[in-house]
């Protein structure tokens, strides 16, 4: 049966909250990675459809996540001490509170880590890369291969009266309200799907709109950039962003109402330039396996991927190439 809330501080855990930010940041600014999941607000914000828990091993620091069914890792251990002994009590951290060690994994893992695993005790998964884009190319949509999406910046510009502003907490309650307006539009617009893929797709997009309103309400203290376009009054379009590091940026949030055509298009590329111009690469994150989302973000033209991968109990799944 597995292990409730209550009963997790029993295996060491804590429940992560506002105030741990510092020490994470801390651990990851030593790895210098340039993954979308390796930062406090990004894995703080789904903290909203579950519990995030932490755990110092060997010096350590472990990030779990609980809900209804499991206990996993949303990253791998953060650190470079003892990292095998770290890893193997990780899991046997989870193997404890879940019913079946199957359901026992670490996501996110970045690419440099594997070197840790033991294949004959692990097996290890590819996840969808994150996509990471040259920022001086965002900034200006030059040349060709960037001409449609020059057009459609120029054909918001030309055809609305907007306003570009810095978001505050003020524009709370107009953003919420965009939020749902964004979620029944993409709800009413899908492509034909199959009944697994149509319950898989509500309930992301359930999921993203909680995330989102976590951010909105913990703006301020995740310490996010965040820009906003009004039309007539009102929000259509949302977007927020942090830095992994110095040189890159990460897009974490952007909903727009997609019946403006071409606000899109102009949000990310004022948003990239006006907040991040000091930033190298902007990463996105990955596509979610969701074939329109894939073509998005392979229009921007990546200038690279940054490969992610599932580690699990060994059970059948593919090794690594």
């Amino acid at each position: 049966m597995l292990v409730q809330s209550e009963s997790l501080c029993s295996l060491g855990l804590e429940k992560v909250n506002i105030s741990h930010r510092n020490i994470f940041d801390n651990y990851v600014r030593q790895l210098k990675i340039d993954l979308s999941d390796y930062t406090f607000a990004n894995n703080f914000m789904w903290f909203e459809n579950a519990d995030g828990y932490f755990k110092k091993v060997n010096g350590n620091l472990c990030l779990f996540i609980h809900n209804n069914e499991s206990l996993t890792m949303l990253l791998p251990p953060l650190g470079n001490n003892m990292p095998v002994e770290t890893l193997n009590e990780c899991f046997e951290i989870m193997n404890a509170a879940n019913p079946d060690p199957g359901q026992s994994k670490i996501d996110y893992v970045y690419a440099g880590y594997l070197d840790n695993v033991d294949f004959n005790a692990y097996e290890v998964e590819r996840q969808n890369p994150d996509y990471i884009y040259l920022n001086s190319e965002l900034k200006e949509l030059r040349g060709n291969k960037y001409k449609t999406k020059r057009n459609e910046v120029n054909y918001f510009t030309k055809n609305f009266q907007f306003d570009y502003l810095p978001y505050s907490f003020a524009h709370r309650e107009m953003a919420v309200d965009l939020i749902y307006r964004w979620a029944n539009l993409r709800l009413s617009s899908i492509s034909p799907l199959s009944e697994k893929e149509l319950d898989h797709f509500v309930e992301l997009i359930e999921l993203e709109r909680n995330a989102i309103i976590r951010v909105l309400d913990r703006y301020e203290d995740l310490e996010l950039k965040g820009a906003l376009i009004m039309i007539n009054g009102r929000a259509e379009g949302i977007t927020f962003g942090e830095k992994i590091n110095e040189n890159t940026a990460s897009i974490l949030i952007e909903k727009t109402n997609f019946q403006y055509f071409g606000i899109s298009q102009f949000l990310f590329k004022e948003f990239c330039s006006r907040e991040f111009g000091d930033c190298a690469f902007v990463n996105v994150g990955d596509d979610l396996g969701f074939d329109n989302l894939r073509r998005v973000k392979m229009s921007y033209h990546p200038h690279s991927y940054g490969p992610k991968y599932t580690i699990r109990n060994k059970n059948g799944i593919a090794k690594r190439e």
